[in-house]
């Protein structure tokens, strides 16, 4: 299932707008099959190698489950996008399905255990938190609202974690056919450093493509430098450590870049490296 999206439907206005960008994120772009659960359930449990998350999604996932899949495939049809509707077969519990973790990408709104009233910019659920920190596929965490992406914004901050997060925005971009930027916001590293760091992976000669760029940013703040992120872009970001979402791979920034940014992300976690420095790089490729 690596050049597959899991995405749970939740039938609503907020659900309708998140398939749709999932639906985009792989038709369009990649050309990824997708996997759709129309949740009976409030809970079910993930396994990763690393640890466990128990997700309690509210109430509206299971609302007017009568029109559910009919909304789902009407979503599906409009991207052309080839799916398969997902049911458990694993319960860890009477009423506590087991989900597998073998994807190539999860789909994730900002939270699953709230209210979609309560959905905000600014705010990632800590249920959506615990499966990025957790898992080997990297999580695509949708925008409020659709709009199509025509470029990849990178953020790389000269670390080892942060060559994982270029080479995986790197082989979204090719994929899609579209231009990307790296961006770097110096602190505690130098360009030269961040440039070195970049020989050793043999990255430095794709961030000078001719369909790449990568801006260095020396002064300023992180939160007044997002400004040049291109608003038709996917942002695509790195997390570590314990604190996940309070740690960047530049430093304590991702926070700053979720609550400021209104693009879609694609978050990559730190148990992501070891997949793709073990060379399973396909998590991109069509079915």
């Amino acid at each position: 299932m690596r050049n597959q999206m899991f995405h749970v439907f939740r039938n609503s206005p907020f659900g309708r707008e998140n398939l749709m960008q999932a639906a985009y994120f792989c038709q369009k772009q990649f050309g990824m099959s997708m996997a759709v659960r129309i949740p009976t359930r409030t809970r079910f449990l993930m396994r990763f190698e690393t640890g466990e998350v128990t997700g309690n999604l509210d109430g509206s996932y299971v609302q007017h489950p009568e029109t559910a899949q009919v909304h789902a495939e009407e979503i599906l049809a409009d991207f052309k996008v080839k799916c398969s509707f997902f049911q458990p077969n694993e319960f860890a519990q009477p009423n506590l399905p087991v989900i597998p973790v073998d994807w190539g990408v999860m789909s994730c709104p900002r939270v699953m255990s709230e209210q979609s009233g309560r959905i905000g910019l600014g705010h990632i659920g800590p249920k959506v938190r615990g499966i990025a920190k957790h898992a080997q596929f990297p999580v695509f965490i949708p925008a409020l609202a659709y709009k199509p992406w025509n470029r990849v914004s990178i953020f790389f901050g000269g670390s080892q974690l942060g060559t994982v997060v270029v080479r995986e925005g790197i082989a979204i971009a090719r994929l899609a056919r579209v231009p990307f930027t790296v961006f770097t916001q110096l602190e505690g590293t130098t360009r030269g450093e961040c440039e070195q760091t970049l020989v050793e992976a043999d990255l430095l000669s794709e961030v000078h493509a001719a369909d790449a760029s990568w801006e260095v940013f020396d002064s300023g703040t992180l939160e007044e430098n997002l400004y040049a992120v291109p608003h038709d872009s996917l942002a695509v970001v790195g997390a570590a450590g314990h604190r996940l979402m309070a740690e960047l791979i530049f430093g304590s920034k991702l926070e700053t870049i979720q609550a400021t940014l209104p693009n879609p992300l694609l978050v990559v976690g730190p148990d992501c490296r070891a997949r793709v420095e073990s060379g399973e790089t396909d998590r991109f490729r069509p079915a």
